[in-house]
């Protein structure tokens, strides 16, 4: 009788985690298309698009919400422990983190309306090509975060950090060109402002995406890779101290 219970108790937490992966890989390919999506709207000038960005918000709202849930009963009647834990606590983390990217997504779609609204008064959009180099690395961040946390791949998980480096550069390489444009055009300060908001919060998406790479770490091997000068695992020279 218990063997029986077990076996069928198991089969249903595996039935469980099951839905709470898929639901969680569906709104990774949702967050993914919403800053895809964003970030066309406002190289190409269409307001339209980028409201429907804004109001699908919502759908990932509806999901982060649907998964918690998922995650609340899988702790309080599951009471998973070691992978299985690591496993629930990872994908709880990964919610967390793919609805703030779609918050950042939403901010993009709504520099791009704001800026087409001003778009008789400023003329041209600045900094278009920056934009574009950002929202290249960004995405591929996001894209292979997510497809290491699917594939358990730990090189393409090191791959994603390695990759925030050049986001970063081109992040701050874009921040300086439109710093020296506004001096020598005061006229583009109102859409610089705008592009800015765009840049940074792509550069946001891929901290982000940095944080997903990061708990397939966390997951495999059960190390947390995060903060590596206050974190002795990853630190011996810490001494169990931050900076």
């Amino acid at each position: 009788m218990s063997i029986t219970h077990s076996a069928h108790t198991l089969k249903k937490f595996d039935e469980e985690l099951a839905t709470l992966r898929d639901l969680v890989l569906k709104m990774g390919g949702l967050v993914e298309d919403q800053v895809s999506r964003a970030v066309g709207a406002l190289e190409r000038g269409e307001p339209s698009v980028a409201l429907e960005v804004v109001e699908r918000d919502r759908d990932v709202d509806r999901m982060e919400i649907r998964a918690d849930e998922e995650v609340a009963q899988l702790l309080a009647l599951r009471t998973p422990l070691g992978v299985d834990l690591r496993t629930v606590l990872t994908l709880s983390k990964t919610v967390n983190d793919l609805e703030r990217i779609g918050d950042e997504a939403k901010k993009i779609a709504k520099a791009a309306i704001r800026l087409d609204e001003g778009r008789e008064e400023h003329g041209g959009v600045p900094g278009l090509a920056h934009v574009s180099t950002t929202a290249r690395y960004a995405l591929s961040m996001l894209h292979g975060a997510l497809d290491a946390l699917v594939r358990l791949d730990l090189e393409r998980a090191r791959q994603v950090g390695e990759e925030d480096d050049r986001l970063d550069d081109a992040y701050d390489a874009a921040l300086a060109d439109l710093k020296a444009q506004m001096a020598r055009e005061p006229g583009s300060i109102g859409a610089s402002v705008h592009v800015m908001f765009a840049l940074k919060a792509l550069e946001r998406i891929g901290d982000h995406a940095k944080n997903v790479a990061e708990y397939v770490f966390y997951l495999v091997e059960g190390r947390d890779v995060r903060h590596p000068k206050a974190n002795p695992a990853m630190n011996p020279d810490a001494g169990g101290k931050g900076e």
